[in-house]
Order: structure tokens, then sequence, then C-alpha cells
């Protein structure tokens, strides 16, 4: 589950990992993928890899590590990672971060943000890697339709989702009557629901 308060400068943010008591991850992404395209470089918010959760830089998908380090500028507040000692798992991953930061993709208020994560066990490979598509302005609530006499219907247009390699679900977006917007997806037998909270 993810949660995010929106700031004039900053989001606070959530993330709840209900599988895994190992390392969490999420970042901002310019395509939806791991690595960049030609953009802004990626880079992810990662929990259980060091004493606090930090930005890395994601170079590569190399083994090893080598294409995942630690970024120059490590400006996140207020960040914590508590993982479960039970056999049930789980950890929450909390932080704020900029909106806007030199050489990374920018957080958009209004419009649509990208979103991936992952997490894994202790020093292992991610069992779950995905990514969600966010518009953070969905979480107030929705202008009054405009009405035409002369037009007595509107054509409903289902948009065809968005596939890469990663990714082999699109979540849908619900409208929820408290102005808040949940996203459900599927990766695997392993499930994420991400809700958004209303801004400031």
């Amino acid at each position: 589950t993810f949660h995010y308060t929106l700031g004039d400068e900053d989001v606070k943010c959530c993330v709840h990992n209900p599988d895994e008591g190992g390392w969490t991850a999420i970042g901002f992404s310019s395509n939806g993928r791991m690595l960049s395209e030609g953009g802004p470089a990626h880079n992810a918010i990662i929990g259980g890899w060091t004493d606090a959760p930090m930005k890395f830089d994601l170079a590569s998908k190399a083994v090893g590590g080598a294409g995942v380090t630690p970024s120059a500028l490590q400006t996140l507040t207020d960040a914590s990672y508590e993982a479960s000692d039970s056999d049930a798992g789980g950890a929450v991953l909390k932080f704020t971060k900029k909106l806007e930061e030199d050489g990374e993709v920018p957080i958009k208020t209004n419009g649509e943000n990208k979103i991936i994560f992952s997490w894994g066990e202790p020093m292992s490979f991610h069992s779950v890697y995905s990514h969600v598509k966010v518009n953070f302005m969905a979480a107030q609530d929705p202008p009054e339709p405009e009405t035409n006499d002369e037009v007595e219907t509107i054509d409903e247009v289902d948009p065809v989702p968005e596939t890469n390699d990663e990714v082999d679900t699109e979540p849908e977006v619900d409208p929820m009557d408290s102005g808040a917007v949940t996203n459900v997806l599927a990766a695997g037998t392993a499930a994420m629901a991400f809700v958004t909270a209303a801004m400031l």
C-alpha cells in the first residue's frame, strides 16, 4: 500500500510491503521501467540495504550491485524502514522527497507519474517488480461535468493499456467517494494496492 501527502515542494510517502521483510524499493520513472531511455537518470528509494533508507542510482541491471549505487545527493528527510521479524514478513518504508531535484525525474502534482516498485528477501533479487501510473490530482474531487442541450450522449472510449517487457498488467484506477484513488495491480502471485491521499 502506498500513501502520500503532497506539500508545496515535497511529497511525504509511506510504502507498506505486505510480503517480504527484506528490502523494499520505490522510485519515479520516466517510462515505467527501471532504466531511463535518454531522459533523466532513474533512481529509487531503497529500505533494507543500509542502516537508513537512501536514494540509489539505477544505472544498469548488472549482477553484483554495480549498476545500483548510492546517489551523490542524499536529500531525503524523515526516512525510516521497519521490517517485520515474524514469519509473515512485511515492511514499512517512510520518507519525504522533494518534487524536483537536479538530474532526477520530476514528480508531477498535476499529471501522470510512473511509479516503479520492487521488493525481495534479504541479499536477493526482487521477487516482485512492476509499475503503476498515478495522477495526484485524481485525489481531488472531479469538476462538475459540462452540459450541452444539443448533445444527448457522449461515447466513452476505453483506452488501450500500455505494455512493456517488464510489466504484464496495467492497473485500473477507480475513484472513491472520499476523493482518494485506489490502484490495484498484480505481479505474479503478489498484489499491491496504491492508495492516494488528498492533497494539502
